[in-house]
């Protein structure tokens, strides 16, 4: 007999990871972070945000220490992952 309480292990952890991850990343980090899942570079971000390529890259590399990812590619996924990056902006 299944309990009314259930609820499953996985479904918890990424809402929890969810909601840690919406804490502790900018609007700025995931607002570059669109635009790379689209294969825009740090020059063509900068140019769209009317900020320096320098600084898209680190809201970038900072992004990436905050999700514990090496690589942009990897930071899109596992935002993707959690539902915090999707098509529409952000």
């Amino acid at each position: 007999m299944e309990s009314q309480h259930f609820r499953p292990i996985g479904h918890l952890a990424d809402h929890e990871l969810r909601t840690s991850l919406q804490r502790r990343i900018s609007s700025r980090q995931l607002e570059c972070l669109w635009w790379v899942q689209f294969g825009k570079s740090a020059t063509d971000i900068g140019a769209i945000l009317g900020i320096s390529p320098r600084t898209v890259e680190n809201h970038l590399f900072r992004a990436c220490e905050v999700l514990g990812v090496k690589t942009r590619i990897q930071a899109v996924i596992r935002l993707r992952s959690v539902g915090l990056l999707g098509d529409e902006a952000p």
